[in-house]
């Protein structure tokens, strides 16, 4: 059944005091930069999250902060403020701002400069640093929990992180890693290129079986395609609300990935990838390979008018779908081609859509309690570990239960950690 016009804005609009928006405020810490992009005593970054502008900078010592864009003053850009002696000055009238998030100077007033700072209203909002991200939560008071996922105290070695902002609605990102079937259908020929055997087990059976198990975090998908010969190749992922993607490793002992749709604006998101092996050095992939951390994987290169950009001659020459840079730039020209919010009552869904159709159940139940003064149970912090949110894929017996591939990965985490710590 396709959505109401009124329930399709409650799960996609965040500006404007949207309730959506102001539960991500208070609740969820956001990933807002790359740790390594942001140097000190360096440039700030113009950060905009939710619908609002932000500047974030690393100050001479190291420490980062996170303000209103604007001057509290006559709201010209800190952005454009001068970074040194761990505070950003504004340039329009010397006002100066510490990394700590207290005003310390006013040049350009007479009187008592220490009782006028004290007396300016100014947001600054806390700040965490992990798993090579900076992190920020926007609300007032006690921060929530930091969400322990299984990348964020990995070392530097055992990780990449890139993001790109990509000119869409923030669910159109996320709907796309709970989506499995789209996997065998829009993304054949990169798994055909990349060649590993147990990718190549997407394009024997495109139309999986899929299985679905609620957790305190949001839910595993489990996608079950039959290989022939009593052998099943399961894919275990999962959501973690709101907007975490966990996809599986393409082969047993590899690279495991996260997807952050965090966002932006009501049209825009960023999109996150977290590249990450718990079990040893990741060494070299086209992630961690990136030119450019802030601007990566490549968005389509080409305008609607010129359909993204699509090669229509390598398509004749039998890519699928005439989008080479990768997989993840054949799913933003999948999202830009829905529009910018896509109109979920014009949909026809199927069999397929049911992990998508969860999603958005979760959603709605989670806003409407928000709405009606009540803590969602998705962001209860005695219930946010995150610490077995391990994502597995495998071959299996047909009589198998696809759980005992998770028993295997866990053990095997947990055997790593034991010997670590020896």
């Amino acid at each position: 059944m396709a959505m109401k016009k009124e329930e399709n804005d409650l799960i996609t609009r965040v500006e404007n005091g949207a309730p959506l928006g102001e539960l991500f405020r208070k609740f969820y810490w956001l990933p807002a930069y790359p740790s390594a992009a942001l140097q000190a005593g360096g440039k700030p970054y113009r950060l905009r999250l939710l619908g609002q502008n932000y500047v974030l900078f690393r100050s001479d010592s190291g420490k980062v902060a996170c303000f209103d864009e604007q001057c509290p003053h006559r709201k010209a850009s800190l952005a454009l403020g001068r970074n040194e002696n761990d505070s950003l000055q504004c340039l329009f009238h010397g006002w100066r701002f510490s990394v700590d998030g207290e005003m310390v100077e006013a040049p350009n007033i007479t009187g008592d400069q220490v009782s006028f700072c004290k007396s300016v209203r100014f947001n600054s909002y806390q700040v965490v640093e992990r798993g090579g991200i900076i992190w920020v939560w926007l609300g007032q008071g006690q921060a929530p929990k930091f969400p322990n996922l299984p990348f964020t105290d990995l070392p530097a070695e055992q990780r990449s992180v890139t993001s790109v902002e990509v000119p869409v609605n923030w669910l159109q990102g996320v709907e796309a890693t709970m989506d499995s079937s789209h996997v065998s259908h829009l993304h054949q020929t990169q798994i055909q290129v990349r060649g590993r055997r147990e990718q190549q087990n997407m394009l024997v059976d495109k139309h999986p079986r899929l299985e679905y198990e609620r957790t305190h975090f949001g839910f595993r998908s489990v996608a079950l395609r039959q290989l022939g010969e009593g052998k099943v190749y399961a894919r275990v992922n999962h959501y973690v609300f709101p907007w975490y993607g966990v996809i599986c490793a393409p082969d047993p002992g590899g690279p495991s990935t996260v997807f952050m749709s965090v966002p932006v604006d009501d049209t825009h998101y960023r999109a996150w990838f977290v590249h990450f092996n718990v079990h040893r050095p990741l060494g070299m992939t086209p992630l961690s390979a990136s030119p450019d951390i802030t601007n990566w994987p490549p968005l389509p290169p080409g305008p609607a008018e010129d359909n993204w950009g699509q090669n229509r001659d390598l398509m004749k020459r039998g890519h699928f779908t005439g989008f080479p840079d990768g997989v993840a730039t054949e799913d933003f020209a999948m999202f830009m081609s829905q529009g910018p919010i896509l109109d979920r009552t014009q949909e026809q869904l199927c069999s397929a859509d049911t992990e998508v159709i969860r999603l958005r159940q979760m959603l709605l139940k989670a806003i409407r309690d928000y709405q009606n003064g009540e803590q969602p149970w998705v962001a209860q912090d005695d219930k946010l570990d995150y610490s077995e949110v391990y994502s597995v894929g495998g071959v299996i017996n047909e009589s198998e239960d696809w759980h005992v591939l998770l028993e295997r990965a866990i053990a095997q985490i947990n055997e790593n950690r034991a010997a670590a710590g020896a």
